[in-house]
């Protein structure tokens, strides 16, 4: 089985999209999507590679963000010669910030609207 290495950054209004490279081990990907982060992030211990590297080979991706507008997504896709199942030709899904945020601020407004009407007891509050 091979293992397609990739990398997304985000760096402001940029995105930058890379093929890392495909290695034929599972813990061989993880070690090259770790070095990766390892260059992205210099100030990261020599603990916190090996952990990455861990979690690399376990979940197959892994995202460190810097700060609000600096972010390093890793994926290692599986990729199966004979297969043609959907979840094995996905190499790399990455949702924009902007819209996530929105997403689960309109899920936080629609619960806290339903349970706001639940509780009928609660005296009402004009807004003015």
């Amino acid at each position: 089985m091979l293992y397609i290495i990739n990398s997304l950054v985000t760096e402001g209004d940029a995105t930058t999209f890379s093929l890392v490279g495909v290695a034929s081990d599972k813990n061989k990907a993880a070690q090259l999507a770790a070095e990766v982060y390892k260059d992205y992030n210099k100030t990261a211990s020599f603990q916190n590679i090996e952990m990455i590297t861990e979690w690399l080979a376990t979940r197959k991706n892994y995202s460190f963000r810097k700060d609000k507008s600096h972010r390093l997504q890793l994926a290692i896709t599986e990729l199966e010669q004979e297969s043609t199942a959907p979840e094995n030709k996905l190499i790399f899904s990455a949702a924009a910030e902007q819209d996530e945020l929105m997403r689960k601020v309109s899920q936080a407004l629609f619960e806290g609207k339903h349970s706001a009407e639940r509780s009928g007891d609660a005296p009402s509050c004009p807004i003015s």
